[in-house]
């Protein structure tokens, strides 16, 4: 079964054909498709191809149509030094044009064609061409590119946010992505008032074909396009059915500023409240900070985890200048330690919180009897050590002590006669932050803190107050 891709014609060859029943038969496209259709299994070519000598192999795709796409999303002239990764390349117009441009290319598609292998041979390109379904594309198999085409695929997908991420864990800089939408047909006003969703095509409801599963709204598929973990989506055309969306997987650092950094308190998975995450789950961060803005929406706030913008989904004021940011942990995020970072708009960066992905966890190095010198503590919701008995306040340790391998589970805090749990531990340069959960029972008044490793004795005292 061929996938066929989505119309790919400019206003100077398309009609107007902008009928469109909603969640029914788009009767137009489905004529539309079954004639390209008709036409590739009479052996026409899918895209035209340019040829040396000023030759040219018609396709149904006229090349001023798949040069009308190029500029229309702005794709630099230019992309000598660049690795970019053509999903869904069908006879390989584009494949070749970025080739042209300069890039290293890897064109990929669900099923071979043959006119790709022809092109390739008479172009005598360098691309990369593999035969693979979106599931089996992964960093580890094809590595990372700076810019990724991924047009006229997502509608075939049966899980379209899932094929979404896996572009996002591709992705170094810049996804162009383009996709059937099921709202093309109404005027911007409707479709900025319309809701983001999709319909479901059960059969061959969309097109005659069976491999075409969902239609969203423009709303929804840029909706899908920041859910899947792009940081900056835009809307840059609409024609004929078809939407072309830019995403950018960094935040544009014009937006910062020279006010005083975020402080990060903890960045921990919300399931478990540690900073370690785990690659096969579904799994959430929960960025602990404060900030002297007295107010924050969750469109001010920018976090970044190993250098790649991270949507946030939620940011919740904890008073006295502590604030909640709730985000999705990204999809393909690499095992190993990767450094959290927060600003907002008109700040620096904040400094570096450390989280661990998957198996890169060391085991827990032989600790000797070394003592932590313990020379900072702080209620980690206010820059003091007083406690008001709020559900969010947690005791914020600083510590020294010469090893770099250390685990919460080795780490014992003790406030005046109880021993508290230490909830995360992480390493900053030569020190460590302990986060520590207060007992229930700590009464009103002064209490000593002390801190020590399982093979050491207890540290010196520092003291904290409970209101």
């Amino acid at each position: 079964m061929v996938c066929h891709r989505c119309p790919g014609r400019f206003p100077e060859e398309a009609e107007d054909r902008t009928e469109h029943v909603s969640g029914r038969v788009d009767p137009l496209f489905h004529a539309l498709t079954q004639s390209q259709r008709e036409r590739i299994e009479q052996g026409a070519w899918y895209h035209s191809i340019e040829l040396p000598g000023g030759r040219t192999i018609a396709g149904l795709i006229p090349v001023n149509a798949l040069r009308g796409r190029f500029e229309a999303f702005g794709i630099p002239a230019d992309l000598r030094g660049k690795r970019v990764l053509d999903i869904g390349a069908a006879t390989g117009w584009c494949t070749f044009e970025l080739e042209r441009r300069g890039a290293d290319v890897v064109a990929v598609d669900c099923v071979e064609y043959e006119d790709f292998r022809a092109a390739h041979q008479l172009l005598e390109s360098r691309a990369e061409y593999l035969v693979l379904d979106m599931e089996e594309m992964t960093p580890e198999r094809l590595g990372r590119f700076d810019l990724v085409l991924f047009f006229g695929v997502l509608y075939h997908l049966r899980h379209p946010l899932l094929g979404l991420e896996r572009v996002l864990a591709l992705t170094l800089d810049t996804a162009f992505v383009e996709s059937y939408v099921c709202d093309a047909d109404r005027s911007e006003a409707e479709r900025a008032a319309n809701g983001a969703y999709m319909e479901f095509y059960e059969t061959d409801e969309l097109g005659g074909q069976i491999d075409n599963w969902a239609g969203p709204t423009t709303n929804c598929l840029l909706a899908l396009c920041r859910a899947s973990g792009f940081v900056r989506v835009g809307l840059h055309y609409l024609q004929d059915r078809r939407a072309g969306v830019i995403c950018r997987r960094r935040w544009d650092r014009e937006a910062m500023g020279a006010a005083a950094a975020p402080w990060i308190s903890a960045a921990v998975n919300n399931r478990s409240g540690q900073p370690f995450f785990d690659r096969a789950k579904d799994e959430y961060l929960c960025v602990y900070f404060k900030s002297a803005r007295e107010t924050l929406r969750r469109e001010d706030v920018r976090v970044e985890l190993g250098g790649f913008g991270v949507p946030v989904l939620k940011v919740t004021d904890l008073g006295r200048g502590q604030w909640q940011a709730n985000l999705k942990f990204p999809y393909g995020v690499g095992a190993g330690a990767h450094d959290v970072r927060l600003w907002v708009e008109g700040s620096t960066a904040s400094e570096p919180f450390s989280v661990t992905v998957g198996a890169a966890r060391e085991e827990a190095a032989a600790l000797d009897e070394s003592v932590p010198d313990l020379y900072l503590i702080s209620n980690g919701t206010a820059p003091d050590a007083v406690f008001r008995g709020h559900r969010n306040e947690q005791l914020v340790c600083w510590f020294r002590l010469p090893t770099r391998n250390l685990k919460s589970n080795q780490v014992r805090a003790r406030i005046g006669a109880e021993e508290a749990e230490v909830a995360f531990l992480t390493p900053h340069g030569a020190d460590w932050q302990a986060s520590v959960r207060l007992p229930a029972s700590l009464a009103p008044g002064e209490h000593e803190v002390r801190l020590r490793t399982v093979n050491s004795e207890w540290s010196n005292e520092l003291r904290l107050t409970r209101a």
